[in-house]
């Protein structure tokens, strides 16, 4: 017995409207003349049966690009993104996720300057990772020495160090934040 003839190669109807290219073994990515984008999205369906045999392939006029924009994402005038693949408009892009970290607070900075502030946890916090490292080496460090007598002026240095972070918090968390608002491919 002999498996029925394949369908031939060419564009066919899809049932939520428009033409699919049919390659003679699976179906095309595109989907042409959707009536909307919800349609264009329904008839994408992976799982679509192949066409029958016996249907008659639909043919779509070829017209010259004249000055066309390539195809891509282009803002729309209510400024979401929409596809465009070099003949006509499709589908808008889903909204981009506001996702992120969120900011850094001021509070939980002083949190940490006032209840760690000996192991620079303000600083960690706000990914000043060299100066809370330099920070912590001298406080301790200064304490471990202070027996040699010669911690005492680190000491003194990381408690001054200290105080002047208690001014500046505010600043350096606004700057952290800044920072991370950019992004990563814009830091410097």
């Amino acid at each position: 017995m002999n498996p029925p003839p394949a369908p031939p190669a060419g564009w066919y109807d899809v049932p939520a409207g428009g033409k699919r290219f049919w390659d003679g073994k699976s179906w095309s990515a595109d989907v042409v003349a959707a009536p909307s984008a919800t349609a264009e999205y329904d008839a994408l369906d992976p799982y679509l049966p192949a066409p029958l045999a016996t249907a008659t392939v639909a043919t779509v006029p070829m017209t010259p690009l004249v000055a066309s924009p390539p195809a891509g994402w282009y803002p729309s005038p209510t400024g979401a993104l929409q596809w465009w693949d070099g003949r006509q408009w499709g589908p808008f892009a889903p909204p981009a996720a506001q996702g992120g970290a969120p900011a850094k607070d001021v509070g939980i900075a002083y949190l940490l300057l006032l209840l760690l502030g000996g192991v620079a946890a303000h600083r960690f916090y706000l990914g000043l990772i060299p100066s809370a490292i330099v920070f912590t080496v001298l406080w301790w460090g200064g304490w471990l020495l202070s027996i040699l007598l010669i911690g005492v002026p680190m000491v003194i240095a990381a408690a001054i160090w200290w105080v002047v972070d208690l001014f500046l918090l505010p600043t350096l968390v606004r700057r952290a934040n800044a920072v991370r608002s950019m992004g990563p491919g814009l830091r410097a």
